[in-house]
């Protein structure tokens, strides 16, 4: 297949949503020169890492300690922080742009470099916990969200349990449960009232989706 069939290829892929598709999909990033492409069929790096966290996973951790290990990994060992910032990606995508036709990215290319911000983390994290509930290491339904915040555009990961609606923000480091009160205040102070509160309507239409078959 030459370079050009590739791309098209490519560029056909479908957008992802607020849940991880499964199989190849896209992810347009902030600007017309980056398109977020991910095919579980040819990405070596992705691949590697899930089978990384999925051993690394003790079957007695709890759903908290899970979420703490895999952002850890996340942020130490599939991505460097230090380069972590808008300046840094942008030149890489001018970068990748310069040598190919089309502005689609494969994530992969993001992890080799271990460069990425709030959106490439974000997903390689909801990425992750998907594989983990698929094989049962954990429970819940997962959303990769994308948000207005009063610091601009963000991208984190929401995971809703029975009993927690875990807030996961690799990028910053964040792990909060916000249906409880402490959690849901300090998720307010550092993304904004109506931010959660939006995030929180959310939650109670989950809940009200699920209480609706009884």
């Amino acid at each position: 297949m030459n370079c050009i069939l590739y791309l098209l290829l490519l560029s056909s892929f479908p957008e992802i949503g607020e849940t991880i598709p499964s199989g190849p999909f896209s992810y347009p990033g902030q600007n017309p020169r980056e398109i977020i492409i991910v095919d579980p069929t040819s990405s070596p790096l992705l691949t590697q890492a899930t089978k990384q966290i999925l051993l690394k996973i003790d079957p007695l951790a709890s759903e908290e300690e899970i979420l703490i290990n895999t952002v850890h990994f996340v942020r130490e060992e599939l991505f460097d922080l230090m380069k972590c910032d808008e300046t840094n990606v942008w030149k890489f995508i001018i970068a990748c742009s310069d040598e190919e036709e089309l502005p689609e990215i494969p994530l992969d290319a993001f992890l080799k470099e271990k460069l990425g911000v709030c959106r490439h983390i974000a997903l390689t994290t909801t990425y992750l916990l998907d594989a983990l509930i698929e094989k049962e290491k954990l429970k819940g339904e997962l959303f990769f969200i994308r948000e207005q915040t009063p610091f601009g555009r963000h991208a984190w990961t929401l995971l809703l349990t029975e009993t927690a609606a875990w807030h996961i923000d690799a990028y910053w480091g964040i792990i909060e449960n916000g249906k409880t009160d402490a959690g849901f205040a300090r998720l307010c102070q550092k993304y904004g009232k109506r931010v959660m509160e939006r995030q929180k309507l959310r939650w109670q239409s989950q809940v009200d989706d699920e209480n609706s078959f009884f």
